[in-house]
């Protein structure tokens, strides 16, 4: 199973020494998508949306690459437990399309950090529209035009949420010990990546 990932230099210090080191590559093929530009990775700073225009546009061509094949996308603020293609395909069904990590266990939000397609055209279509959303809607901001999208989107995706063992910061302060992940969401503004390695540490 292939697993993008979008890299900047801003984010390698959190791609070698958690994302990397935990993830395992003879399970998953992954495919590095690096990001050459100056910048902080502060959300929503103008290298962030530089970052998530090209992460849309990188979606897309994976979609078109693999046609039939699911395929992860994650962010790079994460750290692994044992995690296996067949944890991902466990929450696939013949006609479900999208699996995405759960923002809050109180909301039904989608995380914009982690999620695996099935690369078919319904999807290609679904983030296109994503893709106009966060120019036009969204304001730069990915996950919020994928919520959208789900709500407005005339592309009648299946969909579902990934288990609370795919665990973000964002569900609460407690690591489940069935984690499968840990993605190091809920930071304050400034200095973004040393509050994530502290998380991750």
């Amino acid at each position: 199973m292939k697993l993008y990932a979008v890299i900047t230099p801003s984010h390698r210090p959190l791609y070698e020494r958690f994302f990397l080191p935990s993830l395992d590559t003879d399970a998953f093929e992954l495919i590095p998508c690096l990001l050459q530009q100056d910048g902080a990775g502060e959300f929503l700073a103008d290298d962030f949306k530089n970052c998530i225009r090209f992460k849309l546009a990188k979606i897309l061509e994976s979609i078109e690459q693999n046609s039939g094949a699911i395929v992860v996308w994650s962010d790079i603020d994460i750290q692994f437990f044992r995690l296996r293609p067949a944890h991902i395909l466990a929450y696939f069904d013949r006609t479900t399309d999208f699996v995405a990590q759960r923002w809050s266990l109180t909301s039904n939000e989608v995380c914009g950090g982690f999620y695996a397609i099935r690369c078919a055209p319904a999807m290609y279509e679904f983030f296109t529209e994503v893709s106009a959303l966060t120019r036009d809607r969204t304001g730069g901001n990915e996950q919020d035009a994928i919520n959208l999208a789900l709500k407005i989107s005339s592309s009648h995706i299946n969909w579902r949420f990934f288990g609370p063992e795919f665990y973000s910061r964002s569900h609460g302060i407690r690591i489940p010990p069935d984690a499968l992940l840990h993605h190091a969401t809920c930071v304050v503004p400034g200095d973004y990546i040393n509050q994530k390695i502290a998380l991750l540490t």
